[in-house]
């Protein structure tokens, strides 16, 4: 059987997954507060079966995104065990009614990663008070069903609205219509519910996977996705390619914070307390 340090060593070699060129302000790759997810560290060390279990909106739902996650974790994590269950159009809320809890608890995992904020992030306003009780719900209520579970959100990744531009009129009488003209602009709260986000986790001692951050914040991360070709035409969903890339840098930050290090080129500094620094770009998206 191989030693830990073995794997550790070998795995250490692939935790290196860019970002395609055009991106711009990016951070590396890392979560916030990762010694919190210690209890299921020590069951991995211990060569235990772990569970994790992913919910969310349909970034989720959609599939591609928790496979690509769940594959690259286990292929770290062998012995791990990986399900995931998403909802078009869910905010955190419609997951801690009852239906919703006694799916996650029939799963008995060891780790959950909630993956919310896009539908939030597209309500008109938010309440960064209301919003933190909603997490704080969810998570008592998933704690109730589920003693010892930890936990690590995701920030939305960034998606765009549409803006009026201006308007036209056609017909007479009757039959005169108002048309609008609109432009996509990026969703400028989405920058508020990540903070929220991080916020609450800081507050309450749990993991946080910050994407919006990492992949360029409130000044590039929308036009970062959307200029590399990752966003469908929605310009709120993404392609394949886009998915399969978060899923994959997901699973490498969960390893990074397993292991202790983060690998940057020829380099190996701690993880907790270090200070971001920016993500060499990838030449091209093709193989994600």
């Amino acid at each position: 059987m191989q030693c830990a340090l073995c794997i550790h060593h070998a795995c250490a070699q692939s935790l290196t997954t860019p970002f395609p060129s055009s991106f711009r302000n990016t951070r590396a790759n890392e979560l916030i507060n990762g010694a919190t997810l210690a209890p299921v560290f020590q069951k991995i060390h211990q060569r235990k079966t772990v569970k994790v279990m992913q919910i969310g909106d349909s970034h989720v739902k959609g599939n591609i995104l928790p496979r690509a996650l769940g594959s690259t974790l286990q292929n770290y994590f062998p012995r791990m065990e990986f399900t995931y269950y998403g909802m078009n159009g869910a905010w955190a809320r419609r997951f801690y009614e009852q239906d919703m809890i006694s799916r996650v608890a029939a799963e008995r995992p060891d780790l959950v990663i909630i993956s919310f904020g896009t539908n939030e992030a597209h309500g008109s306003t938010l309440d960064e008070r209301t919003h933190a009780e909603t997490m704080r719900t969810l998570t008592q209520r998933i704690v109730e069903q589920c003693p010892g579970v930890c936990f690590l959100f995701t920030t939305p990744p960034g998606s765009y609205i549409s803006q009026r531009t201006g308007s036209y009129t056609t017909g007479t009488g009757r039959r005169k219509r108002t048309h609008y003209t609109t432009t996509k602009v990026p969703n400028a709260n989405t920058a508020n519910v990540a903070r929220s986000i991080v916020n609450f986790c800081q507050s309450h001692r749990m993991a946080v996977w910050d994407i919006f951050t990492i992949a360029g914040g409130a000044t590039s991360a929308c036009t970062n996705w959307r200029n590399a070709g990752l966003m469908n035409t929605d310009c709120i969903h993404y392609l394949a390619t886009g998915y399969t890339l978060q899923g994959k840098l997901l699973g490498e930050a969960i390893y990074k914070a397993y292991s202790g290090t983060a690998v940057s080129g020829s380099q190996t500094r701690m993880m907790h307390g270090s200070t971001p620094k920016e993500q060499k770009p990838y030449k091209t998206v093709k193989g994600f």
